[in-house]
């Protein structure tokens, strides 16, 4: 069976479009669990239409907005404890299917892959571009050099030396990791090695479950025969500001890069002062 985990945040019209019209296009026995992050009676109540249109379908609501990991954990143990999946697919409400058997053919393609703990397939943005998988970048490279490197690089070095084009030339196989906006992953494998972490609210959470899942054994597949399209950012940038979203990725990646992969703090000072003096040149 396939588990389907959908955060809802303020966003009840989206979420239930997203089950009814994306969910029921996956023919393999499967259940949604919907974890109503920051909910109100009103929002549940909303949600809870879906119940009638779904025979397996779970609403959880919590008054806190535990954000995207430890919602994606509640909603998976809540899974485990009530249908005992075999597959985990964690997914935003602003994704569409353009592959109808998407979910199918990742599910059974999973299956297949006894190294593979995760798998995601070609993730489309509204511009085209692709938007996943995605190499290793360094701290240093990701938040310090990439912006000190416009006095020194032009645009096609830039490109090169960053990788900014890995996904668009990204061939199907084992990559660090995938985008986490619809991600599959072996249900054993997810808590075996010890589900998302916890201490991250947004941004980050499939790099860090990329590295627990390395250290079970387990790796990261790449399946671009099938594809989602993904309206990227429509839920956070209605409640965050671009400042806020910077922000938040640099808490995020400061928490990864520096107790995952040992990342010195006096880099990750370095970066926020960096980024300090990025908002005050774009005032």
């Amino acid at each position: 069976m396939i588990a389907v985990i959908v955060i809802n945040y303020k966003n009840e019209e989206r979420t239930i479009r997203f089950v009814r019209d994306e969910t029921s296009k996956i023919v393999s026995p499967h259940c949604v669990i919907i974890v109503d992050n920051g909910a109100t009676a009103k929002s549940t109540e909303k949600l809870k239409c879906l119940k009638n249109d779904f025979e397996h379908c779970e609403i959880i609501p919590s008054a806190e907005n535990l954000g995207f990991a430890k919602g994606n954990n509640l909603g998976a143990e809540s899974a485990r404890k009530k249908y005992d999946p075999d597959i985990l697919l964690f997914t935003n409400n602003d994704i569409r299917f353009i592959d109808s058997d998407a979910a199918d053919r990742l599910a059974s393609k999973l299956l297949s892959l006894p190294e593979a703990g995760m798998i995601g397939p070609r993730v489309v943005g509204l511009d085209g571009k692709l938007q996943s998988p995605d190499p290793f970048i360094s701290f240093w490279d990701k938040h310090i050099w990439i912006y000190w490197s416009n006095l020194f690089y032009g645009k096609g070095h830039k490109i090169r030396h960053f990788r900014q084009d890995y996904s668009e030339k990204a061939a199907e196989g084992y990559h660090y990791k995938v985008m986490g906006s619809f991600l599959m992953a072996k249900a054993d494998d997810f808590f075996a090695c010890g589900m998302m972490d916890p201490m991250t609210f947004l941004f980050a959470e499939e790099t860090i479950l990329a590295e627990r899942m390395k250290k079970i054994g387990k790796k990261v597949y790449y399946y671009p025969e099938v594809s989602v399209l993904h309206e990227h950012g429509n839920t956070t940038r209605k409640h965050f500001d671009e400042l806020k979203i910077r922000q938040l990725k640099l808490e995020s990646d400061s928490y990864y890069y520096h107790h995952y992969i040992g990342t010195p703090y006096w880099q990750i000072a370095l970066a926020k002062m960096t980024y300090k003096l990025k908002a005050i040149f774009k005032r």
